[in-house]
């Protein structure tokens, strides 16, 4: 089934002083005019600090139902009986697909819920705000132990104490339109606290990875928490220099509204990454020899499952302010290597990979600005693709024997907040910071602390409130530090 674009809706990206550095989203409806309402709801979002991933889902689940109700209604009033039945009708052609919408079917519950939670969210908003009747009404009822324990386990941090307190009144909000589960089994929530990538063994990963390029990769997910996406987008001039200390420094922005100068014709420019692209990388040249380098633009507007690469999101700062941590200076829009170490082995590594790949290269080169790109005989120099970095996980994975771990890239961004949590031992705000989260309970998520330091944490506290002399003789079994060899040390 073939996907349809957009007719009814459209985001144009603008900036706005009561958000000042941070686009805003305003959705342009079909008669080329904003939409008051949605325009004001997402506002709303922002306001109440609602993470970018977070308020796109949100917006992209509203403008789908407005989608919907545009092409089967022709954006005429709906009467009583398709106004009750438009959500149900919305969720089902989500979950069987729709010919008319040009979707495929998608039967997870998961997928399903999220867009129904958001259509709740907006209803709920647009009911108190506005006095408008509600699209999914709901009632609030009591729920007896059994179901409130079911409902609790449910979600990501219910409490294993519910059973201690039956005096506890259990209150739920049931909505007329829902999602049906088939089976009991997913009443219990299948998505288990993810993996971070064990420290005692990311110095292996990155010897044991031959190529400069992956252990580039590497070493910026788990020492600089970047999503594997988020390396796809780096430039070749992102990379800095280095500190007085001999860190690298790398710029980090958004791929298609972030800032950066460039030179054409001998004067100085300054504007987006979009324009910087439109502006010198359009490769008429290879209109027809090669398509894909022709016309260049940011990767999240790529055609997805070639070029695109997806941009999550991420907060920086307004002004670039500096501050110290561990004992280093750190721009807010910059990385931030929780080891120097892993920045100096990345120095090393990034001076073999430019030597090999961006000095005497083929004619022309480089063809786009993208820093990470195919090595290959037949796509070589084009940018490297998310399909790529699996693959070159994969075979790491194999030679350090975790094949069977079923860790995936993202667990070096969990073992870099971990390792803020357990041996920086940096607070959960300033993490937060570190790892460009704009809500701490995205941060949450990746704040793992070692069971071994909870442990010694609760014997230290123990042994200090009784005031035992041996107190004083106890050694620690404190979480060690990244073990590193001398050379990852100099460069």
């Amino acid at each position: 089934m073939k996907s349809i674009a957009n007719t009814a809706w459209q985001i144009e990206w603008i900036y706005c002083k009561d958000f000042p550095g941070r686009p805003f989203p305003l959705v342009i409806l079909q008669d080329g005019k904003p939409g008051f309402i949605i325009n004001k709801w997402i506002y709303w979002l922002i306001e109440e600090g609602t993470p970018p991933s977070s308020l796109e889902q949100h917006i992209r689940a509203i403008m789908q139902l407005y989608e919907f109700c545009f092409r089967h209604y022709a954006n005429a009033p709906l009467n009583e009986n398709q106004s009750h039945n438009l959500i149900s009708d919305f969720i089902n052609a989500r979950k069987n697909g729709s010919v008319l919408m040009g979707w495929k079917p998608n039967p997870r519950t998961s997928t399903l819920q999220k867009y129904l939670r958001s259509i709740n969210l907006f209803d709920k908003w647009n009911s108190t705000f506005n006095n408008h009747t509600k699209m999914n009404p709901s009632e609030e009822v009591f729920l007896n132990g059994y179901k409130a324990s079911l409902l609790f386990r449910t979600k990501t941090k219910f409490d294993l104490l519910l059973h201690l307190h039956p005096s506890r009144s259990h209150k739920a909000i049931i909505y007329t339109h829902n999602i049906h589960i088939d089976h009991k089994r997913f009443l219990i929530n299948q998505h288990s606290v993810p993996k971070a990538f064990p420290i005692e063994r990311f110095v292996d990963l990155v010897e044991n990875t031959p190529n400069p390029r992956d252990q580039m990769l590497w070493l910026l997910m788990g020492g600089g928490s970047l999503r594997q996406s988020e390396t796809l987008h780096l430039y070749y001039e992102d990379i800095l220099g280095v500190t007085e200390h001999g860190l690298p420094r790398i710029r980090l922005a958004d791929p298609e509204t972030g800032t950066i100068t460039w030179y054409k014709d001998g004067q100085q420019n300054s504007g987006s990454r979009r324009q910087y692209l439109e502006e010198c990388y359009m490769n008429e040249k290879y209109i027809n020899t090669r398509p894909e380098l022709y016309n260049i633009l940011p990767r999240t507007l790529g055609i997805r499952g070639k070029n695109h690469v997806g941009f999550k999101g991420m907060t920086f700062s307004d002004n670039g302010e500096n501050e110290i941590i561990d004992g280093r200076y750190t721009n807010w829009n910059e990385l931030f290597w929780i080891e120097p170490a892993m920045g100096y082995r990345f120095q090393k590594a990034y001076n073999e990979y430019v030597t090999s790949h961006f000095y005497d290269t083929p004619r022309g080169w480089p063809w786009h600005p993208w820093l990470f790109i195919a090595t290959t005989k037949e796509r070589y120099g084009t940018p490297l693709s998310l399909g790529a970095v699996r693959q070159a996980w994969k075979a790491a994975l194999k030679r350090v024997r975790l094949e069977d771990s079923h860790l995936s890239p993202h667990s070096l961004r969990h073992m870099y907040g971990a390792y803020c949590a357990s041996i920086l031992q940096l607070p959960l705000e300033l993490t937060r910071t570190l790892m460009h989260h704009a809500s701490i309970n995205s941060t949450q998520a990746y704040y793992h602390l070692r069971s071994s330091d909870v442990r010694n944490a609760i014997t230290e506290a123990i042994l200090n409130r009784q005031q035992t002399e041996e107190f004083q003789f106890l050694i620690m079994p404190s979480a060690p530090r990244l073990n590193v060899p001398d050379n990852w040390n100099s460069l």
